[in-house]
């Protein structure tokens, strides 16, 4: 499976793989394999080194533990934005959340506009990454709360919409 992402100004490709010794995952030019070896905890070895990694999801977020290093993550959706935001809004078919708390980079759409599902609604800057946010439902947007440039948390929906049936 190929996806891309973006992180800071450069688009990075990345390709994951499952065979018979595990998972392989190519991020740019890195390559990584990892192996599961108890449920929930995996090795990954990268460039020789073995690093431990334990991973929880709960909902659509993901705890990650990589050598100590703790990582609360959300996980997209199958398209490969995000629908909902971590504050637990996944069955708000009405309303755009950011993934976590950022910056708004862009917002894609306006006040009036025409929506399909799983269109790309807002770019979010989180952790020095962007995140394409998605609209969970066809409709119009009725409201924006925020502008470009603004803080946005997980709580306050970014953008209201008047679903169409």
């Amino acid at each position: 499976m190929i996806n891309q992402f973006r992180y800071q100004d450069d688009l990075i490709e990345t390709e994951i793989n499952s065979g018979p010794g595990g998972i392989e995952v190519t991020v740019g030019d890195e390559q990584f394999r990892i192996q599961e070896i108890l449920p929930g905890k995996y090795e990954a070895f990268h460039n020789g080194v073995k690093r431990t990694v334990c991973c929880v999801i709960k909902g659509a977020q993901a705890f990650v533990d990589i050598d100590g290093i703790l990582l609360d993550l959300v996980i997209p959706s199958d398209d490969g934005g995000f629908t909902s935001g971590a504050g637990g809004h996944s069955g708000e078919k009405d309303k755009i959340y950011a993934p976590m708390p950022g910056k708004i980079v862009k917002l894609l759409v306006k006040e009036g506009d025409k929506v399909e599902q799983k269109q790309p609604m807002v770019i979010v800057e989180a952790m020095k990454m962007e995140n394409q946010v998605n609209s969970p439902s066809a409709g119009v947007v009725k409201k924006i709360n925020f502008k470009d440039g603004e803080q946005v948390g997980t709580e306050v929906a970014i953008i209201e919409l008047e679903i169409e049936f």
